[in-house]
């Protein structure tokens, strides 16, 4: 999955959802395990999973207007997708097989009957309506869920159980793992709201009209997005069953309030739990904490935006390179993530290795060469030991960021200190439209952290920083001609070395050339599970997990 998430809103903590389904519904959601439990399996129960606040919080199931954890979980559970992920691996899931002609361009798949949950037909109409929609609104109402259709030229339903896209150029079929984000609409309920130039299908509220119209093994009978979501199996999903009796979705104010709940059993999985709740339960009893390599990558984003009226430093490179090597990646490895995690060395992700160029390793913590740097331009300090600019102007920038974050901004602000630089967190509470103001002109904000899970091709992190992307996931006001040629280039590349040498230069564009991002750190996945479940395989990704999920072995 490659999605921002950017946790920017409180949550809090809601039992009774749980609790009231708990008593209509066979066994209570006690625990989960990556392993199988001894004992019988048993259909029924509740699988209680839970997420923070600062990843999970959900505003809405609509996917086009959410794009943290907890919508990406519910997305999984109630929307089709043609195809699913494990780990790495390509898997059926709507689409039963597919055939490639065009010389690697066109991509038949062939699908499932199948009903919405509301009788409705579920169709190959459906998914060429959803996909059409969001490559016409690319830049606009879908930039949060466009990238899963990255280089797709057309998408046509030649019957109803038939599924063609074309894309621009040839491709290889690693391509498709983008398309496990891609989740179907049914064209019934959105494209009513999703007329003129689609915008106001941003304001459309699914869980409005309980239950939630659902393609998937699951549909929404409660709906709380920072409180408890209760998911319940959809009997007219085309797939297997799910082999539990619901699944309460739970979203936590802080780490420890989660950590508490799994270690008093009343939630079964910390889904993504990280590795704060990982640190909390260390050695509590009938608890595993599963890792697995990182898929997730922090950023530093700096505004490159040459029309940008203020600080005209942040353009050179050479001071975007001297606030690199002030920031000490070891310690944010250390405190924010316990340990569980790597320096930031790339755009991608560590389960990306093989995409990633072997010299371009994370920068060193040298605030003495960053000094020199700084000295070396004429950049002295004041007074007040902030430095200044030769026309007298304070080097003293605002980073965008989120509440759940602060220690983050703690040390990047500490860091800089150290090198004459001024840092003040921007707490917002509209993420995007900070960065992006006014209107998507990128000429206010300084800096702006970001945070992403990634899908296993590079092409979708990649597009982030492109000219499409801008006034959406682009938050770094980056738009270049030359690394959106090859950007696009590189996607119809057969020969997988030629391949791995396009994406490496553009990863060195972005983090050497211009120093527009800087890597911050790649947190291991971490998940928290409690024993006496089966089926919980944290590498998936897509409705196969969430039906194979049951109580005991």
């Amino acid at each position: 999955m490659s999605t921002l998430l950017p946790g920017r809103r409180r949550a809090a903590q809601v039992w009774c959802a749980v609790a009231v389904l708990a008593a209509a519904a066979t066994g209570c959601g006690g625990s989960t395990t990556p392993a199988p439990a001894s004992g019988t399996a048993s259909a029924g129960g509740i699988l209680s999973v839970g997420v923070t606040a600062s990843l999970g919080r959900m505003t809405s199931l609509n996917p086009l207007a959410d794009n943290l954890y907890g919508s990406w979980i519910a997305r999984q559970l109630i929307y089709p997708a043609l195809v699913q992920l494990n780990g790495t691996k390509l898997e059926p899931s709507w689409a039963t097989k597919w055939d490639v002609s065009g010389g690697g361009r066109v991509y038949t798949f062939h699908l499932q009957p199948g009903t919405w949950s509301d009788g409705k037909p579920l169709t190959a109409h459906d998914a060429a309506w959803t996909a059409e929609f969001e490559l016409k609104n690319a830049g606009g109402a879908a930039g949060l869920v466009s990238f899963a259709l990255e280089g797709i030229k057309s998408v046509k339903a030649t019957d109803d159980t038939t599924l063609v896209v074309t894309y621009a150029e040839p491709v290889a079929e690693s391509v498709l793992t983008l398309l496990a984000n891609f989740h179907v609409l049914p064209k019934h309920v959105y494209e009513p709201h999703a007329g003129g130039d689609g915008s106001k299908v941003l304001a459309f509220r699914p869980e409005d009209k309980l239950p939630v119209v659902s393609g998937g093994p699951f549909t929404v009978t409660e709906f709380a997005g920072d409180g408890t979501t209760i998911f319940e199996p959809n009997k007219g999903y085309f797939g297997a069953k799910p082999k539990v009796g619901a699944v309460g979705l739970q979203v936590f104010q802080n780490d420890e309030g989660l950590a508490q709940a799994l270690r008093a059993g009343t939630v079964a999985w910390g889904y993504g739990g990280g590795s704060a709740v990982a640190a909390s339960v260390k050695g509590a009893a009938g608890l595993d904490v599963v890792t697995s390599p990182s898929q997730e990558v922090a950023l530093l984003n700096i505004n490159t935006n040459p029309k940008k009226p203020d600080h005209p430093e942040l353009r050179e490179v050479r001071v975007r390179g001297a606030m690199s090597l002030a920031l000490d990646r070891a310690q944010l490895v250390e405190v924010v993530l316990n340990g569980y995690g790597r320096p930031g060395r790339s755009v991608l992700a560590p389960f990306q290795d093989e995409w990633i160029p072997k010299d371009l390793q994370p920068d060193a913590h040298d605030p003495a060469a960053a000094n020199k740097i700084l000295d070396d331009l004429g950049y002295k300090r004041g007074s007040d030991g902030v430095r200044r600019t030769p026309k007298g102007e304070r080097m003293a920038y605002t980073v965008v960021v989120w509440k759940e974050i602060s220690r983050v901004a703690e040390i990047l602000q500490k860091n800089l200190a150290e090198i004459g630089v001024e840092l003040k967190p921007d707490i917002a509470s509209d993420y995007t439209a900070a960065v992006t103001a006014p209107g998507g002109k990128y000429l206010d904000f300084d800096l702006a952290y970001s945070y992403w899970t990634l899908s296993p091709d590079p092409g979708g992190m990649l597009r982030v920083y492109s000219c499409d992307s801008w006034g959406s996931v682009n938050f770094a006001g980056f738009c270049d001609k030359d690394f959106d040629a090859l950007l696009n280039k590189q996607r119809g590349m057969l020969d997988p070395a030629a391949r791995a040498g396009a994406v490496g230069t553009l990863q060195k564009t972005l983090l050497r050339d211009t120093r527009a991002v800087l890597p911050l750190y790649h947190a291991e996945t971490v998940h928290v599970v409690r024993k006496g479940w089966s089926g919980i395989e944290t590498q998936r990704f897509g409705p196969g997990l969430w039906t194979q999920i049951q109580q005991g072995s």
